[in-house]
């Protein structure tokens, strides 16, 4: 790490202390390297009439994001490590929680769940994600950000059927509620730097509009063809940024205004919005320059594909046609991303009984996974290997493993780094094997395993008066 980072004064802003970071965002206290003492000042008393709550919004959030890396995300395990002394190094005056806490009880968390600001949540994702990304990789004159969809589901509680409707058929409607989200990651280190949810009214395309808008970043957008619309490309241009999307059959012959679409076209188009397209709030009706390239591309073991492609990258030179391909091929990696935030994090389902809180466990759940990914990434420049060639689950159960001492008071600053430290070599050393064949072609399926309940029809609580009359009958 000392050869990585030349000065100590580099070493403490770009070292492995990613939860250091996360701490100097939310203005807490500092974890740096050990230094000289200084005087110790008096703690500062409390305006008069103030009354300053154990489950402060910093701690609070911190423990939202500790649920989702905790392999139990329960908020009787939140209780149970608050009680054991899991944040109070993060505690401010003399009084740390664990001592404030004098109950197993989970409700104190829940209010302070509730009354976390939705919009000061938001913004320190997106303060933590812009400095795990600096952190993580050397800063590119255009960075590219993987567009991509997917959808949560939750229980229909409180008001999460008015916000997030259910998925509705022409036979019946159903149980669950889903939520739309839309997630841009960074292409070299996989962060999520930016993120919207709304419901199954608001198309993916809306979404994303909304995302670039908000972000208002000089970056390269790259999306399949489901974001290969005009109102994405016009919302990457006028938030600053470009555009690389793949287009349908359709799509790319109305651009070409009739020329035959073979493979090594590079075209410059005028895309202008037709009667069917959507015009956004904020989106002004004007034509965007691109260029609509033509390829065909074939991959050992893989079947030919040609690709049809629209960026606002006007300049051939600078962005030649054989780069373009290259971007897109990344575009595969938001797909193992969201796999790796669903699947593996547990985001895929949130527990929650209120629209507002069902948001802010998914920005959380966003950050947790944003912690992980940064530390991979630092780990990744320390031993000069890709992020990519190191395992996630392996780093996020080493991070996991760490959070049960890091935050204790009892531990000194010399142990906290040194943790850290051995945290960021190990993260460095848990690279994916290196397979010497192809993997086979596996069947898309699986052994079934017979339930032994039968399917619920309708809803509980008819299926409790059910059972109350079968019961008086007999």
């Amino acid at each position: 790490m000392q050869k990585l980072f030349a000065s100590a004064t580099e070493r403490v802003n770009a070292a492995p202390c990613l939860l250091y970071l996360f701490a100097r965002l939310l203005a807490l206290q500092d974890v740096q390297p050990p230094k000289r003492r200084s005087p110790r000042r008096a703690p500062r008393r409390n305006p008069r009439g103030f009354y300053r709550r154990a489950w402060c919004p910093h701690i609070t959030l911190w423990y939202l994001i500790w649920q989702w890396l905790a392999p139990l995300h329960t908020q009787a395990a939140v209780v149970a490590d608050a009680r054991r002394g899991g944040a109070d190094a993060l505690s401010r005056g003399t009084t740390p929680l664990s001592a404030k806490l004098r109950s197993n009880a989970t409700t104190a968390f829940s209010k302070a769940r509730r009354r976390l600001p939705l919009d000061w949540v938001i913004t320190q994702f997106e303060r933590l994600a812009q400095a795990l990304a600096a952190l993580s990789v050397v800063p590119a004159a255009l960075p590219v950000r993987l567009l991509d969809g997917s959808t949560l589901r939750l229980r229909p509680h409180g008001d999460i059927p008015k916000h997030f409707p259910p998925h509705r058929t022409r036979r019946k409607r159903n149980y669950w509620c889903v939520a739309r989200t839309v997630v841009a990651f960074c292409a070299d280190s996989a962060v999520a730097l930016a993120a919207q949810i709304g419901s199954l009214r608001q198309s993916e395309q809306a979404l994303a509009v909304r995302l670039i808008l908000e972000a208002a970043a000089r970056a390269l957008y790259v999306g399949d063809r489901n974001f290969g619309v005009w109102r994405v490309v016009r919302a990457c241009v006028q938030g600053g940024g470009h555009a690389l999307v793949r287009l349908t059959g359709v799509r790319a012959g109305k651009l070409a205004a009739g020329r035959r679409l073979r493979p090594g076209l590079d075209l410059a188009v005028q895309w202008s919005a037709s009667a069917h397209d959507q015009v956004d709030r904020g989106l002004r009706r004007e034509a965007v320059a691109g260029r609509l390239v033509v390829l065909r591309v074939q991959r050992r073991g893989w079947r030919p594909q040609t690709l049809l492609l629209f960026t606002t990258l006007t300049d051939a030179s600078s962005a030649p046609p054989t780069w373009l391909v290259q971007q897109y091929g990344r575009r595969w990696q938001v797909e193992v991303n969201l796999r790796w935030v669903k699947a593996t994090l547990g985001l895929d389902q949130l527990e929650v009984k209120s629209a507002d809180l069902a948001r802010k466990e998914f920005y959380a759940g966003l950050m947790a996974y944003n912690l992980v990914r940064g530390l991979m990434g630092v780990a990744a420049r320390a031993g000069g290997v890709a992020v990519g060639g190191l395992s996630f689950t392996t780093a996020r159960t080493i991070l996991c493993g760490a959070l049960g001492f890091l935050w204790l008071r009892w531990v000194s600053s010399r142990q906290r780094w040194a943790e850290l430290e051995r945290v960021c070599a190990e993260v460095g050393r848990a690279r994916l094997p290196r397979r010497p064949k192809a993997r086979p072609a596996e069947p898309r399926a699986q052994y079934h395993v017979p339930q032994v309940f039968p399917a619920l029809r309708g809803t509980r609580a008819q299926a409790r008066q059910q059972l109350k009359k079968q019961a008086a009958k007999r």
